[in-house]
Order: C-alpha cells, then sequence, then structure tokens
C-alpha cells in the first residue's frame, strides 16, 4: 500500500494553499468545503480565487511563496506555477512535519488527494498513487452513478438508529447482523424511496427481531462457470455476508476476495482422480457451523441443484433443523455453451437439451439409447476423460458420426479452451488439443454446436476474471 488512506477532520483547521491560480482556487474551496480555516498566500489571484476571498472563504495573504508561513498550518497545497517553488514548500513542511500535496507532483507530495464521491455524511475516496489519474477519475464516475443519490440520506437516518442498537444489542455479531439487514432490506428500501416513517417502523420491528437475525444460516450458491462476474447479485450479498465460506476448489480466488476479511475460508474441493474432501465431511462442516451460529456460505461452481450435490446438503441442514436458502447460479452449459457461441436449442435445429453427467456414482456411462436422437442438444458434465467412451457409445445407438460435437475447457475464464469436431474425430482432436488438466470439461453434442463458426466472438475473459 503505497498511501494510507486517511478521512482527516479539518473542521476550524488552519490549512494552507500556496498560489493564486485557477487551481489554487480549485483546491482552496475543496478544502473550504471541508470546513478547513484557510490561508491563501500569492502576490495577485484569478477571477476564481478572487471570488472566494470576497465571499469570505479564504483570507488572502499578498507575498511571494517563500512568504509562505508553512509551519503555522496543519495542511499545506502548494499550487504554483514554479515547480521549484513548490518543491522549497514542500522541503519546509517536511521540515515543520507538516502535510504538504504539490500539485502534479506526487513524488515531492507527503499526501495526495483522492478522487472524492460525495454523499454526505458518506464520502468515497479512489486514488491510483499517482500511477493512473485517468482509471481513478473512471472509477469514481462510475461509482458516482451508482451510489444512490440518496445514501447521505440512509447514513444519517442510520446513524439516528446506533445508540438504540447499540443498548439492544450489546453483542457485535448480532448488531453486525442487525445493520445488514436493515440497510439490505425493506428498511432502508423505504428510507430511500422517501418514506421516513415506513422505514422506522421496518427498523423497529426489525429490532424487535433481532435476535433471530443472528442466528446460524446457510446459503447453497451457484458461484457460475467459472467468470467471477457471472455470480448472482444474492449470491454475492450472500458472501459478503458470511462468516465461513465452504467452496469448491473451482471457485476463483479473485471471487473469494469478495467475502469479509473476517470471515473463515474453508476449501472443501473435489478433484478427478485427486485429493478431496469427503462429501460426509462437507456436510458435517456445514451442519456444524450453522448450528454453533455461524452464517455459512456455501459456494459451489455452477448450479448447486445441477450436479452440484446441493440437494444432499439441503437434505443435511433440513434433517438438523437448520435454516438454509438455496441461491441458483448459471450452470456449465448455458454459461459454456454462451461462451463458445454455441446456443443449446435453436429453431429447426434443437428441440430439446437434456443435462446429464458422464458418469454416475458407480461410475457407469449412461443409457445412450435414451440420448441418441437427433434435433436434440446433450450437455454432457465431467466427461473431459470419457470423450472417446461417449462418443463410441452414442453412434453405437444410432447418432450420426458427423453430429457436430465440442468439448469445452475452463469454460467463461481467461483459460477457456473450445475443441470442436464430429463424433467420429472429437476424441481425437481433444486428445491433440492438450486440454487443461486442473480444469473441468463440458461436451456439447447435436446439430446447434456447428453454429460456433459463426457465433463464437473472441471475450475478453482475461480482463473480466481480473476485476
Amino acid at each position: 500500500m503505497d498511501y494510507f488512506p486517511l478521512f482527516a477532520d479539518l473542521r476550524d483547521q488552519p490549512c494552507l494553499v500556496v498560489g493564486g491560480g485557477d487551481v489554487a482556487a480549485r483546491k482552496a474551496r475543496e478544502l473550504a468545503a471541508a470546513g478547513a480555516r484557510l490561508t491563501v498566500v500569492a502576490p495577485a489571484c484569478s477571477a476564481a480565487m478572487q471570488a472566494l476571498i470576497a465571499a469570505g472563504t479564504v483570507t488572502w495573504r499578498a507575498g511571494t511563496a517563500d512568504m509562505a508561513p508553512v509551519a503555522d498550518h496543519l495542511l499545506v497545497v502548494a499550487a504554483t506555477d514554479d515547480a521549484a517553488a513548490n518543491r522549497a514548500i514542500a522541503a519546509t513542511a517536511r521540515a515543520a512535519r507538516r502535510l504538504c500535496n504539490v500539485v502534479d507532483d506526487a513524488a515531492a507530495s507527503s499526501f495526495i488527494v483522492p478522487g472524492i464521491v460525495d454523499r454526505s455524511p458518506l464520502i468515497v475516496a479512489v486514488s491510483s498513487g499517482g500511477h493512473a489519474p485517468v482509471l481513478a477519475r473512471w472509477l469514481r464516475q462510475r461509482l458516482e452513478r451508482w451510489l444512490p443519490a440518496g445514501c447521505g440520506d440512509l447514513a444519517r437516518w442510520a446513524g439516528s438508529w446506533r445508540r438504540r442498537v447499540r443498548q439492544r444489542l450489546t453483542e457485535p455479531r448480532r448488531r453486525r447482523a442487525f445493520w445488514e439487514a436493515l440497510l439490505t432490506g425493506e428498511p432502508g428500501r423505504r428510507l430511500l424511496a422517501g418514506d421516513r416513517a415506513a422505514a422506522d417502523a421496518a427498523a423497529g420491528q426489525l429490532l424487535e427481531q433481532a435476535g433471530e437475525l443472528a442466528g446460524g444460516k446457510a446459503w447453497l450458491v451457484g458461484a457460475g462457470p467459472g467468470d467471477p462476474l457471472l455470480i448472482s447479485l444474492r449470491g454475492l450479498q450472500a458472501l459478503e455476508q458470511a462468516d465461513v465460506v465452504l467452496h469448491d476448489r473451482l471457485v476463483s480466488p479473485a471471487l473469494l476476495r469478495s467475502a469479509r476479511r473476517e470471515a473463515e475460508i474453508i476449501a472443501v474441493g473435489k478433484t478427478g482422480g485427486g485429493p478431496a474432501t469427503s462429501q460426509a465431511e462437507i456436510e458435517r462442516l456445514l451442519v456444524a457451523h450453522v448450528r454453533a451460529g455461524r452464517r455459512v456460505c456455501r459456494l459451489k461452481g455452477g448450479d448447486p441443484f445441477i450436479f452440484g450435490r446441493g440437494g444432499e446438503e439441503a437434505l443435511a441442514l433440513a434433517a438438523a433443523g437448520l435454516p438454509f436458502e438455496v441461491v441458483p447460479g448459471i450452470t456449465a452449459a448455458s454459461g459454456c455453451g454462451a461462451a463458445a457461441g454455441i446456443p443449446l436449442t435453436h429453431r429447426g435445429l434443437a428441440t430439446a437439451v437434456t443435462f446429464v453427467t458422464a458418469q454416475d456414482a458407480d461410475g457407469a456411462l449412461p443409457d445412450w439409447s435414451a440420448l441418441a436422437r437427433a434435433n436434440h442438444t446433450l450437455a454432457i458434465y465431467m466427461g473431459g476423460r470419457r470423450v472417446a467412451d461417449i462418443a463410441a457409445g452414442l453412434v453405437a445407438q444410432g447418432r450420426a458420426p458427423d453430429t457436430a460435437a465440442a468439448v469445452i475447457g475452463a469454460g467463461t475464464t481467461a483459460q477457456q479452451q473450445v475443441v470442436t469436431g464430429t463424433l467420429a474425430d472429437i476424441a481425437q482432436h481433444w486428445s491433440d488439443g492438450s486440454p487443461p488438466a486442473p480444469a473441468p470439461a463440458l461436451m456439447l453434442i447435436g446439430e446447434t454446436v456447428a453454429l460456433t463458426a459463426r457465433l463464437a466472438q473472441p471475450l475478453a475473459v482475461a480482463a473480466r476474471a481480473a476485476a
């Protein structure tokens, strides 16, 4: 961390701006808005600075930069048009142990001024540490659009409840659960809609029920097929609120960074043919943590109820009498198909789609006789090691050898690999393609697969995965 982010209370604190131009006036205006007692030293002032002086916002002392009383002020901004003079002011401030910002010279500054999104009393500051000002400005603009104009009112209103909440809820965990429910639930929505009375009523009711909020709960969350941005908003909310996160091997590390810093992160992944956490142990951990009063996010690749064993975990929680919620996710078939430009259904080509796993719990292949009909897309999960067996089984049951087929490895991620062919040659193509060993593979078979040559477009998955 190049800079320590700090919000300073400058109300009635002596601050100094050296320089009288438009840039200096902009800095003076920002400091004055924070309540600083502001002095400007400059031989002459621009019209913008003169307007601040006339309004009584700043006190002007006519003089050169070397006459600035740096040591008498808590915070200094050097904004003259002379780089050497600015650096001299910074050196004087450093000797006097005063913070100094030199405009457009981060190397000489002891603090920098971030981009600010003002929803007072909520303040959001964005800085690139001087490395990429345009990026910082772009982020600030996005935050401006994203944060509702009423966020400041929401913050003030929440502050009006603090004393009552602290008196009623003495345990920190209960308070945190209450505030999360207040801000993301009905009370917060009512306040943002402008109905203060309804917001107060909803908050009072929530406070009466606060004991229930702090109890244990599990969310069985679908994280999607790989790209961390493909999780649902509800799933992300559950991840952000959880005390414990039990995650599969394939969940993106970038997504896990969205969890609370205090959350306990436990990997419970399975590797085909390699180390694995047993399903019984996963269910034991899930039940134990929820029973202990913790909020648990069971984060799964894809969708929990589509080859995710979410049903087994839900049954374990239900048998223990514990509360849970299932948050659906984008399953691999739809996510990887979209990323590869392969529709699962298409008028005139496929009137049905079937999700099937490459092998059952005992390792047996599916009944291909029931799946070999034409005009029907097959989405075969966990089939990367059995491509040849799958293709041969379908052909043996009457599916045409020239039926289009694709194998997608690490779908929707920066490592995505799509290998296409027909049932007659897909196994050889997949083998020749050196598929990514640790990644799962999805096999899509059917007439719609041939559309990938026309529909597939380069995806900026690398940039998205890093977001």
